[in-house]
Parts: structure tokens; sequence; C-alpha cells
């Protein structure tokens, strides 16, 4: 878990020295189209993460600013099928780096990384370094922010029954509501390119807040005191708001 504060802090600060010193002058391949996959997940305990698939086009100007659009598809989210939506965001691109600026960021990033975990005794340090190493070789990097409107084609999950106790008395129910078919996220990520002629692998980890209140896990609890036939019910409803996304993708520049 720590790799995942450590690292995006290296690779923003070397990102941003490299911005102004860039070795490589900007690409004239301004627009890329590519598809992605990965996972969508709602940040809630006891929520499971779903499979998410899209297509993308972007556009960029000389200052590296630019944006994005293209297609998607949940198949699934908190068990209700078929999330379809289309991203729409504004992107910076930083400049490109040669391989000898992205070696030389790698190498630096290694010895902070192992330096940190080995003051803070963590147990394999070198793991670490590797890791930062590695992440510190992507070419360029995109910062993104915008919105998903999108549409829920499947109905409320079926609810899911839990019993136990003498006699099975004590019941849970739970279940999540699809609480209207049109939705709309707030969108903010950062994608880590590494260019292999025209191509570009990406990397793009993203958190997403929902607008519309789709989803809602309803559960609700029945419980019986020893000796008692009276039962106590009790329900919530928990509506899905913060979900993160992480997808690796392949898009070609032109």
């Amino acid at each position: 878990m720590r790799h995942l504060i450590i690292i995006p802090s290296l690779l923003i600060l070397s990102f941003c020295a490299n911005a102004q010193t860039a070795a490589e002058k900007r690409s004239n391949l301004s627009d890329d189209i590519g598809f992605y996959a990965g996972v969508y997940t709602p940040m809630y305990k006891g929520q499971e993460s779903d499979v998410l698939f899209g297509v993308s086009y972007g556009h960029f100007y000389s200052t590296g600013i630019g944006y994005r659009t293209g297609f998607q598809l949940a198949s699934r989210v908190a068990e209700v099928d078929n999330a379809f939506g289309i991203p729409i965001a504004f992107a910076y691109r930083t400049p490109a780096r040669n391989t000898d600026g992205r070696v030389r960021s790698g190498a630096i990033a290694a010895g902070e990384t192992f330096g940190y975990e080995a003051i803070m005794g963590y147990s394999n340090p070198l793991r670490g370094a590797l890791a930062a190493f590695i992440a510190n070789l992507f070419s360029q990097a995109e910062f993104f922010t915008g919105v998903t409107p999108g549409y829920v084609s499947g109905e409320s999950s079926p609810v899911s029954t839990a019993s136990w106790g003498p006699g099975y008395l004590n019941t849970d129910r739970t279940w999540t509501e699809r609480n209207g078919r049109f939705s709309l996220t707030l969108d903010a990520g950062t994608c880590l390119n590494y260019r292999l002629w025209r191509f570009d692998l990406k990397l793009s980890p993203a958190i997403h807040y929902n607008l519309t209140r789709n989803y809602i896990v309803n559960t609700e609890s029945v419980r019986f005191e020893n000796g008692s036939d009276i039962g106590t019910k009790t329900s919530l409803k928990q509506p899905l708001r913060w979900f993160f996304s992480f997808t690796g993708g392949l898009s070609f520049k032109f």
C-alpha cells in the first residue's frame, strides 16, 4: 500500500522537474485513438471490483493542453448490470522524455525509494526501489478532469439473504437498488504513457464521484434476543458515490 503513495509522488516530482527542460520537442502527432480495460470499484467496504472496457480519442495542442472523449462499458456495478458512459475530459500532457531522461529519472527514484524504505525499516527496500525504477521509465504523463454522462440499462440486483441462529431466526437481506437510469460522474485521474514508435502503452488510475445516486445498497436485518419471539428490524440505505478505476490500454498516435 505504501508504494501507491511513494511511487506516484516521485513520478509527479519527476515529470514537473522535466517539464521545462525536456530533451525532446513535443511531437507533432497531436491525436491518438486506443482502447483500454480494467477494474471499476465502489470505494465502500464489502463491495467488489467489476470489469471496465472502453475506447478513447484524444487531441492535444502544442501547449500540452487537450481533451479526451470516448465510450465505455462497465459490465456490472455493485451487482447492477451494464453501465454505459461517454467520458468527456480536459487534459494536460507533459513533454515527452527521451530514453536517457527516463533512465536517469528511474535511477534517482530508485535510490530515493531504497533509502527511505531502508531508513524506515521496511522488510524489502530493494523491491520498492525496483518498482520505482520501472514506474519512472514512462515517457509522458497525462492529468485529466471531466465528466461522464451515461445510462444504466440493468435492473436492481436480486435480494441476497443470510440466516443463522436457533431456527435461523436472525436474518440479513441485502440488494442494490438501481435508482434512475441516467447517470453522471465527476472524474479526475492521471495516465502514464510508455511510447514505442507511434504506440503508447497506458496505465491510468482515476477516481469518480456519482452525482445522480444511481446505486443504493439496501440492508435489512432482523435480530431475536434469546428466548424472545419478537424480533428487532433495522434498515439501512447506502448510496454509492465514490468509485475508483484502474485501467491499462494501448493507443496509436497520428
